[in-house]
């Protein structure tokens, strides 16, 4: 990808995050238009991703939006002007918890349905002829529902009740 005006430790950085990306199985063009907001002070226009990422008006525009959804940049839209403008989420523990919800929705929830099938199919999966396939399911499903429940636990405190939380355990008398 061409970054158009951006320093050595800028590119270094974009570079970065979108090799770290390409394992969260996002758009390349989305880790870019994320990773240059992050460096920028100001929020920006789409008119400007276009031109520093040299990429079309649509990819951005969708980029922008698609991150507005994830909840990882804000638009903003001063009074009287019809352009908006995207700043990206920079406090650590709002975005670590956008990621959160975003991969919860996409991954967890899904799996999640297999619960359902497994219901319906539970006639067929107890006659022993699966392997134990339905005690597997049913183990997956226990696991799997802790771990939506942690994650909107997550979603819904904030950073110092999670720290206070996980470091009760380490606490003596």
């Amino acid at each position: 990808m061409i970054f158009q005006e951006v320093t050595i430790a800028e590119q270094s950085f974009m570079e970065h995050w979108l090799e770290i990306g390409k394992h969260w199985g996002v758009p390349k063009a989305m880790l870019a238009v994320h990773a240059w907001l992050l460096l920028k002070p100001q929020p920006q226009s789409t008119d400007d991703v276009m031109y520093h990422l040299n990429i079309s008006r649509g990819n951005a525009h969708n980029m922008l939006l698609e991150l507005v959804e994830w909840e990882l940049v804000h638009p903003l839209k001063t009074l009287g002007k019809r352009q908006v403008l995207f700043v990206a989420e920079k406090e650590d523990w709002a975005m670590m918890t956008a990621i959160l919800r975003v991969k919860k929705k996409r991954e967890l929830d899904p799996f999640l349905t297999l619960d359902d099938w497994r219901q319906v199919h539970s006639d067929e999966l107890s006659s022993g002829e699966h392997d134990g396939l339905d005690a597997r399911l049913k183990s997956w499903m226990v696991t799997a529902q802790k771990l939506d429940r942690l994650a909107h636990l997550a979603s819904r405190e904030d950073e110092s009740w999670w720290k206070r939380w996980m470091f009760s355990a380490l606490r003596t008398k």
